[in-house]
């Protein structure tokens, strides 16, 4: 017997119990996998698909919700257009929108003058150029089940796809594209668009950039203007997703831990007289409580491996709900998984250190009796 075999003996002798903590620490660990993938997908989507049209510069309302919230006057676009090194500036409006009263998709819509369009890489079809007509992502028109000349309904409203269009972005190939006037009139926002897009004058310096930047936010005291990065990372709904995906996930990991304690304790209690035998072999009160230990690890260990899995299948599970259709990406890295186990690995021995001290504090000889 050793530290090894003999935490995984007493593991498996209590099947039932031991499932089901180890089964409690999956969900927490696929809970803040899911959780923090599919909000950070959501930031990256959004990162690379404002990036992905040709602008260099996002201007929008200072210190915005969210990406549908940021609201600016239409006066502002001249000026903008108006500082020294602009080469174009476009207004575009954003909103989700309610698609056939069973998916939630991104509609954005651009000036027929805009230099948007010509990031607009169509599969098929053409640009819209009626009152009612828009260009669908690939990705959104398959998750719809939709193709050129069919008709999606947006605001109650029909609309029929003049267009199929890709992207290398998932942001980009999961949005519908229309006029600017269009979508604005049936928002109604005649005199407002969500942000403004900037392309810069080729070629510059990232100096020159920088200096372009500090004009295009001097023309009004309600603007931010960021990158595409920026941009995404400082929206106030961004930050609140994170922290509620963050402080549900270690919710869980915490209820995680107190099945680990309490699953400890049970088994402390019933083996009392294992542990008398240990000590009175020679077994030392350290390498009786490390022993304790090592079982809390290994159900953690155990749990965040399945967890792992857990958290990767409920991620693409839900952004391939018909109701987002394409609108949350799943997105896995190295640190969110090390993030997820690494708390697990720190809770969960800490749940298992109070067990294993009161292990110790029976005499053996009461141990060995059956006595408490």
């Amino acid at each position: 017997m050793n530290l090894l075999t003999l935490p995984w003996r007493n593991i498996a002798a209590q099947k039932v119990r031991s499932t089901l903590t180890v089964l409690g620490i999956a969900v927490a660990v696929g809970a803040f996998i899911a959780l923090t993938g599919l909000t950070r997908g959501m930031q990256y989507s959004f990162d690379h698909g404002l990036g992905d049209i040709g602008a260099d510069y996002v201007v929008s309302q200072r210190n915005t919700y969210s990406l549908t919230s940021s609201s600016v006057s239409e006066d502002i676009g001249p000026k903008l257009a108006a500082v020294p090194g602009v080469a174009a500036v476009s207004g575009v409006v954003l909103s989700v929108t309610e698609v056939d009263n069973e998916a939630n998709i991104f509609v954005t819509g651009w000036p027929d003058d805009s230099f948007l369009w010509q990031s607009l890489k169509l599969a098929s079809g053409r640009p819209p150029q009626g009152d009612r007509e828009v260009v669908l992502g690939q990705s959104v028109a398959r998750a719809l089940g939709k193709g050129v000349g069919d008709t999606i309904s947006m605001q109650y409203e029909d609309f029929r796809i003049s267009g199929l269009a890709v992207s290398t972005s998932v942001f980009n190939q999961n949005i519908a594209v229309t006029r600017l006037a269009v979508l604005q009139d049936m928002l109604g926002r005649p005199s407002a668009v969500s942000l403004y897009q900037v392309r810069l004058e080729r070629p510059f310096t990232p100096e020159r950039a920088e200096e372009i930047r500090a004009g295009l936010a001097a023309v009004s005291p309600l603007i931010d203007v960021s990158n595409s990065e920026e941009f995404a990372g400082n929206m106030q709904f961004e930050k609140t997703m994170d922290a509620v995906a963050k402080v549900v996930s270690l919710l869980m990991i915490l209820a995680s831990s107190i099945l680990v304690a309490n699953t400890l304790l049970m088994s402390v209690s019933e083996r009392g007289q294992e542990f008398g035998i240990l000590a009175a072999i020679g077994w030392t009160p350290a390498r009786v409580r490390m022993l304790v230990v090592a079982e809390g690890v290994m159900m953690c260990v155990l749990g965040s491996v399945i967890g792992i899995g857990l958290g990767v299948f409920a991620m693409y599970v839900v952004s391939w709900m018909r109701i987002f259709a394409g609108l949350l990406e799943p997105y896995l890295t190295t640190a969110i998984v090390a993030q997820a186990v690494g708390w697990v690995l720190l809770v969960g021995p800490l749940s298992a250190l109070y067990p294993a001290w009161r292990v110790t504090r029976i005499p053996p000889s009461a141990a060995i009796r059956g006595q408490r």
